[in-house]
């Protein structure tokens, strides 16, 4: 019996619309959208600092331009 199994719930990226574990990414606390884990961080330095606890934002909050909002299918 594995006790850490991977994720089954997959979430699709607001950004890009790749499919991905959402353990790996997360909600921007400033746009509210659901980023994979390359858009939400965008470093690895940001990934550690929100290992640590700091709040991170999205890319593109931090870069101060508009989130690209797709259509939903």
């Amino acid at each position: 019996m594995a006790v850490l199994q991977p994720s089954r719930t997959l979430a699709t990226c607001d950004e890009c619309r790749a499919v991905f574990d959402p353990v790996r990414g997360g909600v921007c606390p400033q746009c509210r959208r659901l980023l994979c884990g390359d858009h939400y961080y965008g470093s690895v330095l940001r990934r550690l600092q929100g290992l640590l606890g700091f709040r991170p934002r999205c890319v593109a909050c931090r870069e101060g331009r508009e989130p690209k909002v797709l259509r939903r299918r």
